[in-house]
């Protein structure tokens, strides 16, 4: 099989499988922060920064790297050894800091959630070889089943189970657990390896690529999280409302984003330097993704309140001005994401941590006064640094794979275009005086009669070549061009 088949049948199942998920998680977690409120969300919000980075700590980059590396028996000796040592220091740390930190956050509850979720930790050990084995073996079908089938399984039936049976925040950890363990099973099963240890600090050729992408995605992390752990410094009821907020616009973008990004980087790595085929690569995503986000995020731009409080109810108002303030911020995270994986895959990996550290930078800077007046401002610091690292990747990348303004204007017009259409105030329509579900259903059908007309008038100016290449190699795309008469 080529590798164009190979991506393009990694794009076909690993969208089947974003889509089932972001589905399904969207309907468990809007069940069970209904049930929980902001105050439980908030504080097991806690445990989560908490993991997210540790995580990164202890996976030690080996999840991406060892896909440069080998999977022989000795190398894989000395990585699981490493990544079992950062999953039982993990481990002792966390038990170990849950005592000071319920009392500095006056929270009880937040301890013992640390100390309970503590051995989960080891799991990670034992999770990322097989992970990195199927991702460079472009077997994305798998890891779909594996993350998606365990999802499904977590937190649908065990999360929102427990919750409606009235188990409180155990219900989110009781799914945790269920989702950690299914999906090491499950990725164990698909790509299993020899669990023989070596010694840890024996070198291995995945370790220095290892180093750099830890680092990277470190970086990443604060850049990512700065803004929950200041809002977390507001205590949990404002942590609860900021994840709300968080869930709802990153979620979209980031699972269409991040299933783009392990494809985008397992192909560009493969392609081995041939920057033509990368920049076309990287091009056609870009333009696919930015189809998507721009209009979506436009529309919740002006519909923040309606949105948050169909979603979540009436007591998590305080979320939709955040969630608002976002909007612009998860269209640059979506396209960075990208612009990420290509960088790191051509070897520019100094490029994207540039990038990142002028971000957190201005996170830093802007969160600091941001926690002093309103929770809403820390959405905007966090479009306006998203936003300015975005443009700075994308003047990296176009120096290393010879890219030219005019070739990003042609990607982003046509979405530039709908997101103007989908986020223009249709106030002025006479239909303000229905209930307000009906007038926002009338808004979006004008908005969409809008978007394909604009799309059948002037096509050219709504898809340009690289998405139209990606289009003509799927049954439905072909059907949308010949309608659209391009």
């Amino acid at each position: 099989m080529t590798l164009a088949a190979k991506t393009l049948g990694a794009v076909k199942s690993n969208y089947a499988g974003t889509l089932i998920r972001v589905v399904a998680q969207f309907g468990a977690q809007v069940v069970i922060m209904r049930e929980l409120g902001p105050q439980l969300v908030g504080t097991f919000g806690y445990a989560l920064l908490a993991f997210s980075l540790l995580a990164l700590i202890i996976d030690q980059g080996f999840g991406w790297s060892l896909m440069h590396g080998d999977f022989s028996e000795a190398e894989l000796q000395v990585v699981l050894s490493r990544l079992m040592l950062g999953s039982v220091l993990g481990m002792l740390f966390v038990f170990g800091i849950s005592y000071p930190l319920a009392i500095w956050l006056d929270n009880p509850l937040a301890g013992t959630l640390f100390r309970y979720s503590a051995p989960s930790y080891l799991i990670i050990a034992v999770y990322g070889i097989s992970q990195a084995r199927l991702r460079a073996e472009l077997r994305f079908r798998e890891i779909q089943y594996a993350t998606t089938g365990a999802y499904l399984i977590a937190y649908p039936v065990i999360g929102v189970g427990l919750a409606l049976a009235g188990a409180g925040v155990w219900a989110l950890l009781a799914a945790w657990y269920a989702q950690a363990i299914l999906q090491f099973a499950l990725s164990f099963y698909f790509s299993p390896h020899v669990v023989r240890f070596g010694n840890p600090f024996h070198s291995c050729k995945s370790g220095p690529m290892g180093r750099q992408v830890a680092s990277i995605n470190v970086l990443n992390w604060a850049v990512d999280n700065a803004s929950g752990v200041f809002a977390g410094a507001l205590g949990p009821q404002a942590l609860g409302n900021f994840n709300a907020a968080s869930m709802l616009s990153r979620t979209p973008a980031m699972q269409l984003a991040q299933t783009l990004q392990t494809i985008l980087f397992s192909t560009a790595s493969a392609l081995a330097g041939d920057l033509v085929r990368i920049r076309k690569l990287y091009l056609s995503a870009v333009a696919s993704i930015a189809m998507l986000v721009v209009p979506a995020y436009a529309f919740a731009l002006t519909h923040a309140d309606f949105l948050v409080h169909l979603v979540f109810g009436a007591k998590w108002g305080q979320a939709s001005a955040v969630f608002a303030a976002m909007t612009l911020g998860m269209v640059a995270l979506a396209v960075s994401t990208l612009s990420g994986a290509v960088l790191t895959a051509i070897g520019a990996q100094q490029s994207v941590l540039r990038s990142q550290a002028c971000c957190l930078l201005l996170m830093l800077g802007g969160l600091y006064f941001a926690v002093h007046m309103e929770l809403v401002y820390v959405g905007v610091v966090i479009s306006v640094a998203y936003s300015v690292r975005l443009l700075l990747q994308m003047h990296a990348i176009a120096a290393g794979v010879a890219l030219t303004g005019a070739d990003f204007v042609s990607v982003l017009r046509g979405p530039l275009l709908l997101g103007a259409v989908w986020c223009f105030p249709l106030s002025s329509l006479p239909i303000q005086a229905l209930p307000a579900f009906w007038a926002e259903a009338m808004d979006l059908a004008v908005k969409l009669i809008l978007s394909m007309l604009a799309c059948k008038l002037v096509p050219r100016l709504i898809f340009c070549h690289a998405l139209l290449d990606v289009l003509r190699r799927f049954g439905p795309g072909r059907r949308l061009t010949a309608v659209m008469g391009v």
